[in-house]
């Protein structure tokens, strides 16, 4: 079976400055991925470099394609997509307004339903303007988005951080509902929400995957614990 995004040998970095070395993974459709580590691991620039945010050598395939130069629009064209962990919004548009730009005219009533079943705050708040959204609904905006572009791969970035509690609850099932049709990887560095959701578990220090498995195995022998530990 071909995996939704395959990983080999990434190197990526800021100008003189690598970041990652030697970076290699897969995430399958119909799973959940945690990416996780400390700050300042590399996790974040990891999905820069596979959105070619930022350059990189090594090889990224999307269901058995190479898209290791192609381009951030065409990679959203082809099914994959980047919810970072601040949600940006446009100033003075409604929820409503988002999604038009984002599906069309055309597409707007579908994606609207479609975002609406996955968060029905957003289907309540339509002509409500974005930015007097609470930060976690400017993430459900973010992933509903994405999710109602019919992607192959969603690459989420702490979705939960700074997110009250009561919004986690609504989050976690979504992005569990996701995978139904679809590959995540997360990035996350906030234990239980990794367990919560994760099947593979890949943990990123200095740059470099140190410790990979099952999720729940990790947990139960303590690894990501001892590695996620300030």
């Amino acid at each position: 079976m071909t995996a939704a995004l395959r990983v080999e040998g990434l190197h990526a970095g800021y100008g003189s400055s690598v970041v990652l070395r030697d970076v290699s993974f897969s995430v399958e459709t119909g799973e959940v991925a945690c990416l996780m580590g400390r700050n300042g691991a590399g996790k974040t620039t990891l999905l820069k470099a596979l959105m070619s945010v930022l350059s990189k050598t090594g090889k990224v395939f999307l269901r058995g394609e190479d898209v290791t130069d192609v381009r951030t629009s065409r990679l959203n064209h082809l099914g994959m997509f980047w919810v970072p962990q601040e949600e940006a919004v446009f100033p003075g548009f409604t929820v409503g307004e988002h999604l038009r730009l984002a599906f069309g005219e055309a597409g707007y009533r579908a994606g609207l339903e479609k975002v609406a079943s996955l968060f029905p705050v957003l289907g309540e708040r339509v002509d409500q303007e974005a930015q007097t959204l609470s930060g976690g609904e400017r993430k459900m905006l973010g992933i509903g988005m994405a999710y109602a572009l019919a992607p192959k791969v969603v690459l989420m970035d702490e979705p939960t951080e700074g997110v009250a509690p009561v919004t986690v609850e609504k989050l976690l099932p979504a992005i569990r509902t996701l995978t139904e049709t679809l590959a995540v990887l997360l990035v996350e560095q906030n234990v239980d929400t990794a367990v919560a959701l994760g099947s593979h578990g890949y943990v990123l220090e200095h740059g470099d995957i140190v410790e990979s498995g099952m999720v729940a195995e990790m947990h139960a022998q303590g690894i990501l614990e001892r590695r996620l530990s300030l």
